[in-house]
């Protein structure tokens, strides 16, 4: 249905009624019950002190709850250590008939069957390998998100069923690292079930590999474990940088979140350069991690490609080499090479299991111990306990009050991210700012990896068949030499494309990174103050940002391995049997056909629904709002308890049909792999090739299947994330406000009077609901002092949008000194006015930048500002003094000295036009009775406007401008317009 039109949740698979929250945490809460009980039976046959020891045992044990687990799943659990079982044994069963077709060609048949019978049973044990592999993936993971879930929904109704004082006494961890030990535990049920079949596949292996190279075998396992060590070295590496990385991006994300919030204040002090440089600045250095971690990703292409060579290199070179008397033949060389690439995996997981284990028993230990809390709150629990116990399992979700306010925005944004259409306009963005060079640098060098990869087989491909032609010894040896040389340059070739392919990747996503980053930040920068949307801006500086940083390069390296894999393959089996071209347009039909209806029309739209807030796993996250605060009442507990399951219930729908969507897409695909080998060995069986020539092509054959599901999936992870991509495009478009500079610019010393100018000056509507100024005909002479009062702070702020052309002129035109303000520039305008907001702004950093933050002026005349406002011997007073930071500064000063600061903002700039707003009641009378004499002495001779919404405030003033609604209804001295109507004075 996916290419009918954007698919809702309503059309999602429902979930049977075995498989709901509702049934699966009956399940689960009878389990525990049962582990409850147990235990308090136990505790009654021992003595006190004895029973203290069993609970802290159990406590840091956590086995309680993970046979409650097991005992909740232990049926799916049984059927996925037998899945797991047969797929090892089909896999290795697959790798068997392929060398069984080998012997057949070499004349040394395993069994008397003709040809087209070794192809059926090479089909045969493809399709089995792959179906027992697709039901194994499938449960695996159903059961990891139905115990995700279980573990969720217990722990909200526990946390439910506790007073507020008991959660803070119960000292548990916070809810989002707690969330994150659900996942850990809900992996551990699967991870504990298969431990057993690494050990496994290890000993088959290298038993069928010590019958084909005898003790050569161990130099290559040797080799493997060797490196066991080395790549955890680099992961741990890595893991500190990325940790690194964490606490820098949390910075920038912080001077992201100071800049939206404060974004009005830095466009009317004209200051964006000077936060673009600071963003700037705090973004190198997180690019400079980045390219530290993208060079340590050199040594992991290195180890998933140039490291089979390697343990391959050494087993057959100690093989060869041991004894004149060892000749390779080809169904050693794909023993040798495909049992290799299937011991490497299990050899690698095993270290990292012990830790995983050791993560998953913490894990365990601190939910058990949520689980264990004392409930001071009890009468709480009847309330709640039964609250899902008539829910219908895909029933709409009704937010409790409490993630009402969070979740409001959630249908924008999922209209957002499902009806955004096309991809390519963002795929040329990311390129253009990949840089082409880059780019076809980056595929020449991938391809020259997968043509080195292929020579590599076809040499010891070449060298059996030239094997059985050699006459003497000397001769075998000359031969054996030159090959295995030859065998070695091209590994070392190899490994040095591949670190020179991820030299050019790292580079290109660096120079995209950066490229974007600057463009959205100079995008957003250029935004008008009103149209602004913080949401959506601080989400592509994270979430899109951290996607086109870490996400986007890792999905376009798979998929363009991918899929040069693929086709090179292709190509080489042509090479070896042209009759094989005559399958490949129909072959590739058939994936095209897979990959459109099952991967871009299925799973991609469920992928959509997921990024869906409502859905998401951050729905549940945003449910700890409700438990985290003190609770209201039984109704509360109730409606924030259902919210919770009802979260939950869909969020298991959305996992389940991508779970099965994705392995149904995949089970195709491996469909088409088997396909692919069948018609290999059928052809070459047919023809009675050359060994040699049929052992490299059933490799290439086996090895296209990993190639056939990558691509794919990296093709989908692309299309999810040009999501972001989107956004950069749609900032792009936004109408910007004027240019900041210009060509033809002011002079120096404009203004020189102050005199303001309104003729008939009516603006636009800005989007804040501030009303537009209409029909203003008014002039402002130089040095004049003016009282702006309004009924509402709206047509003050209208005002002031006017001055600092934050909204523009509809018709009309303000002049200052006779210079038309719109045909400046916003900077040459906005730099030579100042204004002391009712709200003072001071950004993180130095308090000396939040004065004069591009150092026009000494430090003597920034201590002679402060001196001026009475704020010397306060900053005197602290650590750093000018240069202490603002983030502590702002704590100890009051909101008077705040105000002061900027008055010394002001005073510095000496500008001839000041705007004033009135202050807040916090503000205490002594600071802003100083405020009012600092601006009548030192801007006695300048232009000063006191915005107000009490008349007595500006009762000081040359004359009164009263304003409603947009209009200018009087504009006298004081006493005339106290005289001429009760508006000025209301």
């Amino acid at each position: 249905m996916g290419h009918r039109g954007p698919r809702h949740l309503s059309d999602l698979c429902k979930l049977n009624n075995e498989d709901s929250v509702h049934t699966l945490c009956s399940v689960f809460e009878r389990e525990w019950e049962k582990q409850q009980n147990y235990s308090e039976r136990s505790d009654l046959e021992e003595d006190s002190g004895r029973d203290l020891l069993l609970v802290s045992r159990k406590t840091n044990a956590g086995y309680s709850l993970l046979y409650a687990i097991w005992m909740t799943f232990h049926p799916a659990l049984v059927k996925v250590v037998l899945l797991r079982l047969s797929t090892d044994l089909f896999c290795i069963l697959g790798l068997l008939t392929l060398r069984w077709v080998i012997l057949f060609c070499e004349r040394q048949a395993v069994f008397d069957w003709a040809g087209y019978t070794h192809s059926l049973v090479v089909l045969g044990a493809v399709c089995c390998c792959a179906v027992s592999q697709h039901h194994f993936d499938k449960h695996s993971r159903i059961i990891t998100a139905n115990a995700q879930a279980v573990l969720a929904c217990a722990l909200y109704r526990k946390t439910l069923s506790l007073s507020h004082s008991s959660q803070r006494q119960s000292n548990t961890p916070q809810w989002t690292d707690v969330l994150g030990e659900v996942e850990c535990v809900a992996e551990l049920v699967v991870t504990l079930t298969c431990l057993w079949s690494c050990p496994l596949r290890v000993a088959l292996c290298l038993g069928l590999l010590w019958g084909e190279l005898g003790p050569g075998v161990l130099v290559g396992v040797v080799l493997l474990l060797v490196l066991i060590p080395v790549n955890s070295a680099v992961e741990h590496k890595a893991k500190q940088l990325r940790k690194t990385q964490q606490i820098i991006r949390e910075r920038s994300e912080q001077l992201i979140k100071e800049m939206l919030h404060k974004y009005q204040a830095l466009k009317l002090l004209a200051w964006e350069s000077w936060f673009r440089q600071r963003v700037t600045e705090s973004r190198a250095r997180e690019l400079e991690v980045l390219r530290i971690l993208g060079y340590l990703t050199a040594f992991s292409m290195l180890d998933s490609i140039c490291m089979p060579f390697l343990v391959g290199f050494s087993s057959l070179g100690v093989f060869v080499l041991g004894d004149d008397g060892n000749v390779l033949t080809p169904s050693q060389i794909f023993t040798c090479l495909c049992f290799f690439r299937l011991l490497r995996p299990p050899l690698l997981e095993l270290p990292g299991l012990l830790c995983v284990l050791k993560q998953a028993q913490q894990s365990l230990c601190h939910l058990e111990k949520v689980f264990l809390t004392e409930d001071l709150g009890a009468s709480q629990l009847v309330t709640t306990k039964g609250a899902t116990e008539d829910i219908p399992p895909d029933s709409p979700q009704q937010p409790c009050d409490g993630c009402k306010d969070k979740l409001s925005n959630s249908d924008e944004k999922r209209d957002h991210s499902l009806f955004q259409k096309g991809s390519g306009e963002a795929c040329r963005l990311y390129l253009r700012a990949f840089g082409w060079h880059w780019v076809s640098l980056t595929s020449l060098v991938y391809l020259s990896v997968c043509a080195v990869s292929l020579a590599q087989d076809a040499v010891l491909s070449v060298w059996t068949g030239e094997a059985k032609e050699v006459q003497g010894l000397e001769e075998w040896r000359e031969l054996r030499n030159s090959r295995l040389s030859a065998y070695a340059l091209l590994g070392l070739l190899q490994a040095l494309l591949v670190c020179c392919a991820a030299y050019c990747l790292t580079c290109g996503s660096l120079r995209a990174s950066h490229t974007l980053h600057s463009e959205l930040l100079s995008d957003v920068l250029h935004l008008p103050v009103h149209s602004q949307k913080t949401d959506t801006i601080l989400q592509s500086f994270t979430q899109d940002m951290q996607v086109v940083d870490e996400e986007l390069a890792k999905h376009l390296h798979s998929w363009l391995k991918s899929l040069l894999e693929i086709l090179s393959t292709i190509t080489l089996i042509t090479f070896i049997m042209p009759v094989f071209s005559l399958a490949v347009c129909p072959l590739i039909m058939l994936f095209l056909r897979i990959q459109q209806s099952h991967f871009s029309s299925g799973h991609i739209p469920i992928r959509h629904i997921e990024a869906n807030p409502v859905v998401s796993v951050t729905c549940l996250e945003c449910v700890t709002h409700c438990v985290e605060v003190p609770l209201s009442g039984p109704k509360h507990s109730e409606a924030c308890l259902t919210h919770c399951l009802q979260a939950s219930q869909q969020n298991l729908l959305v996992k389940y049909n991508k779970i099965i969507t994705e392995s149904w897409a995949v089970l195709q695909f491996d469909g088409v792999a088997g396909i692919v080998l069948f018609l290999v060995s059928l052809i070459l069986l047919e023809t009675q090739s050359d060994s040699g020539l049929v052992a490299l092509a059933l490799i290439c054959a086996f090895n296209i299947k990993e190639a056939l599901r990558r691509y794919p999936q990296a093709a989908s992870d692309i299309n999810i994330d040009m999501l972001s991509m989107q956004r950069f495009c749609e900032f792009a478009k936004v109408e910007k406000e004027a240019e900041w500079t210009v060509t033809h610019r002011p002079p120096f010393d404009w203004p020189r009077h102050g005199e303001v100018k309104f003729r008939n000056y009516e603006s636009e509507a800005s989007s804040n609901c501030t009303p537009a100024l209409r029909g203003i005909h008014l002039t402002i002479l130089k040095g004049e002092k003016i009282g702006v009062v309004s009924r509402g702070k709206a047509d003050t702020d209208s005002l002031v949008s006017c001055l600092f052309r934050t909204v523009e002129a509809r018709s009309g035109a303000v002049l200052i000194d006779d210079v038309n303000i719109t045909r400046m520039s916003l900077h040459d305008l906005r730099s030579r006015l100042q204004i002391i907001s009712q709200v003072p702004v001071l950004f993180s950093g130095p308090l000396r930048a939040n004065l004069d933050p591009f150092a026009q002026h000494t430090d003597a005349q920034v201590w002679l500002a402060l001196e001026l406002c009475h704020l010397k011997e306060r900053v005197q007073q602290m650590p750093a003094q000018l240069l202490h930071p603002v983030q502590r500064t702002s704590l100890t000063l009051s909101f008077g000295q705040r105000r002061l600061l900027c008055l010394a903002r002001a005073l510095l700039a000496r500008v001839k036009i000041l705007l004033v707003e009135e202050a807040l009641p916090c503000v205490d009378i002594e600071t802003e009775g100083l405020v009012r004499q600092l601006i009548h002495t030192e801007f006695k001779d300048r232009t000063v406007l006191w915005l107000t919404q009490n008349p007595l405030n500006v009762m000081h003033t040359d004359r009164v401008l009263v304003l409603n609604n947009g209009q200018a209804v009087k504009f006298d001295a004081p006493s005339t317009v106290l005289q001429q109507g009760p508006l000025f004075s209301q």
